[in-house]
């Protein structure tokens, strides 16, 4: 029905004087301290009862042991080395992903790291985000500016998590996210 009324319709733009020719400004407000008073560490901890079921959900019969529900595409928000070493321990062995093993080497880049994301594209994946400041490093939120960590030591931290998840543990993929580099994703078949 709403065919036959399109005809009945035009579209049109009136001509309107020409948009200002000045420059324009942009004004900002500082944030009070209270707005990140809750922020205690970063990133953000999660309710972990949660995050377990939405593990156990994506991964499916894997780890559930029968028929179920399961999503080959999902991913955490970013969390911390801790929650995510309790989350890849509930996925024991997806073909050369080892979960006590993987959530072992999670745990050596604590503090090092802004966070882990963890998932599934397929099979098991881990987005490794790699912080320009120090202040943010995962932990108790300094709530001041750092020091910028330089392209020399971010480019060790990445050769260290190659050797650890590539060398160690056996994932096929290893490499920066398509949008930013200072996301690495590593990825088991």
């Amino acid at each position: 029905m709403v065919g036959c009324f399109l005809p009945l319709f035009s579209c049109g733009q009136s001509v309107q004087g020409s948009p200002p020719s000045t420059g324009f400004t942009i004004e900002s407000t500082q944030l009070p301290s209270s707005a990140s008073a809750g922020i205690t560490e970063i990133p953000l901890p999660v309710d972990m009862d949660l995050a377990k079921q939405f593990v156990t959900i994506g991964f499916g019969p894997l780890v559930l042991g029968k028929m179920g529900f399961q999503s080959s595409q999902f991913l955490t928000p970013t969390l911390s080395t801790r929650q995510v070493s309790e989350l890849v321990l509930l996925v024991p062995e997806y073909g050369h992903f080892k979960g006590a093993e993987v959530a072992k080497g999670i745990q050596g880049f604590a503090g090092r790291v802004s966070g882990v994301a963890f998932g599934r594209e397929g099979s098991p994946v881990l987005y490794v985000h790699l912080p320009y400041w120090t202040h943010q490093r995962e932990g108790p939120n300094t709530m001041g500016m750092g020091t910028k960590i330089s392209d020399q030591d971010n480019e060790q931290l990445v050769r260290e998590l190659r050797k650890v998840f590539v060398d160690e543990l056996a994932a096929e993929e290893f490499g920066p996210d398509t949008i930013n580099e200072r996301v690495i994703r590593i990825w088991w078949h």
